[in-house]
């Protein structure tokens, strides 16, 4: 009864976490370098609330990439680019099934540690919107449809996803972009 009444207060959290006022929540939880990365698939979440992430994001003049890893081996890659993408703040990007090149999100987990069994999905379609990026925080938002990897080509088999990425003192690499071209806050909107 416990367990199904904070999935129930995570699940309404995380429903309402495109607000500031809950990346802000979540950022007093993080240490330098850690990132909260809360996932529902149809209301669901996906990875179990201990986990904190741990990773780098790359940013290039044509590719923005984030791949962060919790202790339990859960994995989230999202990447997007194009020509000047960081021009528009915040920063938006539509995914596409049949882009990934332009805009993917990868979200997966271990399910079996024994048979190295994993989940996977992958976005179909949606939105990426990036609200802050700096040296001392990332906030991101991704709402839209996740299909299992073979799944991605059957649309009634696609999952509602909703994600929030809040990351404290992120390591940040740039290559052929300065801090002044990406980086911004919400503030700055």
């Amino acid at each position: 009864m416990r367990s199904l009444l904070l999935s129930v207060f995570l699940s309404a959290a995380l429903l309402s976490c495109h607000s500031s006022h809950r990346a802000d929540e979540i950022y007093q939880t993080l240490k330098d370098g850690q990132t909260k990365i809360e996932v529902l698939i149809d209301g669901t979440p996906f990875y179990p609330q201990t986990s904190i992430f741990k990773g780098e994001i790359h940013i290039f003049d044509n590719l923005f990439r984030i791949n962060m890893f919790d202790q339990f081996e859960g994995n989230v890659v999202v990447a997007f680019g194009g020509d000047k993408w960081y021009e528009n703040k915040p920063l938006k990007k539509q995914v596409f099934r049949d882009n990934q090149v332009a805009a993917s999100v990868m979200i997966g987990r271990l399910i079996d540690k024994q048979k190295m069994k994993g989940e996977g999905y992958l976005m179909t379609e949606g939105e990426i919107r990036v609200e802050t990026l700096s040296d001392e925080k990332l906030v991101m938002y991704i709402d839209g449809k996740v299909g299992k990897y073979n799944m991605q080509y059957t649309p009634e088999k696609w999952s509602q996803v909703k994600c929030i990425v809040v990351a404290r003192k992120p390591k940040i690499i740039l290559q052929g972009v300065s801090k002044q071209q990406v980086y911004f806050t919400e503030k700055e909107n």
